[in-house]
């Protein structure tokens, strides 16, 4: 009986379903499948079903901790059950307290450098344009976060990578996270001001912590969810802006090839 159970326990099994034929041929031992579905049933029961909406506050709080400073175990768990109402949930949250921070601190510099005569009438129009900020703001974030998730599931999979679009979308959005450190940064900048050594040095030094956290947070999550290999996540993440760049340098080629084929003195009639 026990020989038979440790044959069993050692016996190949093939995952993958209909939904999911790009793991038709992959295959694992039986107590890898058992730890599969029990990691599973272990994101479900923390994230919900995929696209679900967060269950209490205490769950939200270990996502935001987890993703945060237990990354790779993390976007484990989000490749696995992917909690995309989750990540909407950030990404409102975050981009509407950017947005009214973000504000207040343009209107501080607006202040700062317009004379006093017509502030009022300024302030004014400012205040009113608030909720068209935000609206605009949000829609434009939820372009860039679709349009970006898109492009580095669209790159993954041409570089042979498995994983769901929906595990992508959720990863990119909660990659957002480290974002919330502009938050304090814009209040700062609102109470003292722009120009100030001390805030134009905080704000470069928390740039550059955002960016290199979120493209960390962003390869960390691309290899769980597709499979990949740490090399290709890096370059599939820069991909957009690589490709952005070389479209930029051929369009600028041209143009400067199109110029310097011009003969030397040509005339333009309605422009001299």
């Amino acid at each position: 009986m026990i020989e038979d159970l440790s044959d069993r326990s050692s016996e190949k099994v093939q995952i993958g379903t209909d939904a999911d034929p790009s793991k038709r041929n992959t295959w694992i031992t039986a107590d890898e499948s058992i730890s599969a579905e029990d990691d599973l049933a272990t994101s479900k029961s923390k994230w919900g079903p995929p696209g679900g909406i967060i269950q209490t506050g205490q769950v939200f709080l270990e996502l935001f901790y987890g993703v945060l400073f237990k990354p790779v175990k993390t976007m484990e768990s989000v490749a696995l059950c992917p909690p995309v109402g989750v990540a909407f949930i950030v990404v409102t949250i975050i981009s509407i307290l950017s947005l009214v921070t973000g504000y207040f601190a343009v209107s501080q510099l607006f202040t700062a450098n317009l004379p006093g005569g017509g502030l009022a009438q300024i302030l004014t129009v400012l205040s009113d344009l608030l909720p068209y900020w935000v609206v605009f703001g949000l829609l434009w974030g939820y372009l860039k976060w679709f349009g970006f998730s898109a492009a580095l599931h669209l790159f993954a999979g041409l570089l042979g990578g498995g994983g769901a679009a929906a595990g992508v979308f959720a990863a990119v959005g909660l990659a957002n996270l480290p974002s919330i450190l502009f938050i304090p940064v814009n209040l700062l900048i609102y109470m003292m001001g722009e120009g100030k050594v001390i805030v134009t040095v905080l704000s470069g030094v928390t740039g550059l912590i955002v960016v290199v956290w979120t493209a960390i947070l962003l390869v960390i999550g691309l290899k769980q969810v597709h499979g990949l290999t740490t090399g290709w996540s890096v370059l599939i993440v820069f991909s957009p802006f690589l490709t952005l760049a070389v479209l930029a340098i051929f369009m600028f080629v041209v143009l400067v090839g199109t110029i310097g084929s011009q003969p030397v003195g040509i005339y333009h009639h309605g422009l001299f």
